[in-house]
């Protein structure tokens, strides 16, 4: 999610002009899936404007954005080094639209790859992604926010714990409402065999821009019915 595509290999593929990013860690050179999505979603929903809220840090498991975050925890995945990271995400969040007319929309989860890596962590994972839905929701004021994540898929080989990641994954946007997943499968990436490309970082965006539309328009559809 902080993003490993090359700026330089954009060519004429630009952030469009109607999309705002606030990003509290760039990574110098490079972008994450934010171009694509904000090209591909702005072709499907007619904003006026949208805005992308990003705080991405690479290599950070689930247990270093625990709200009750402890450095004894986060030493399960080797995070204590991070500390805690929940706050900055939801402080990154509420100064950004702090007077705004804003309309939260979603929030986009990219994210487990650490956590694949120890035992431990990826047993854990399940539990820990639903609570961290649950704490974003309530500190941001939104129990209803849609959250999509996409399905984590490093090399298996260097990932011992993959496969309880992807089935966590999996049955939380299976049983928790308005979350549901992107499949990343076929996405391409750098040598690493780990981190997208720049054309896999674009094709990422787009995927979670087609998600997150149908979702809207499903929880619009069943609203309506109600």
């Amino acid at each position: 999610m902080v993003g490993h595509g090359q700026l330089s290999e954009l060519d004429d593929v630009t952030m469009p002009a109607k999309a705002r990013l606030f990003d509290l860690n760039p990574r110098v050179g490079c972008f994450g899936p934010e171009v694509g999505f904000a090209q591909r979603f702005l072709e499907l929903v007619p904003l006026e404007e949208l805005w992308l809220v990003k705080y991405a840090v690479g290599g950070s498991s689930l247990l270093a954005w625990e709200r009750e975050w402890s450095a004894e925890r986060a030493a399960i995945a080797d995070d204590a080094d991070k500390g805690a990271l929940y706050p900055r995400l939801i402080r990154h969040v509420q100064q950004v639209i702090q007077g705004e007319d804003v309309n939260l929309l979603a929030c986009l989860w990219m994210q487990g790859e650490s956590d694949s890596r120890y035992q431990p962590a990826a047993a854990q994972y399940q539990p820990n992604l639903k609570r961290l839905i649950a704490d974003i929701r309530h500190d941001l004021g939104q129990p209803r926010l849609q959250f999509v994540i996409g399905l984590v898929n490093p090399a298996p080989a260097r990932f011992a714990c993959l496969p309880p990641v992807r089935a966590a994954q999996r049955q939380v946007a299976q049983t928790t409402p308005h979350v549901s997943l992107v499949d990343t499968d076929g996405l391409t990436r750098h040598e690493d065999e780990l981190h997208y490309d720049t054309a896999g970082q674009l094709e990422l965006g787009r995927r979670f821009a087609q998600r997150l539309c149908r979702d809207l328009r499903q929880n619009s559809a069943a609203r309506a019915a109600d």
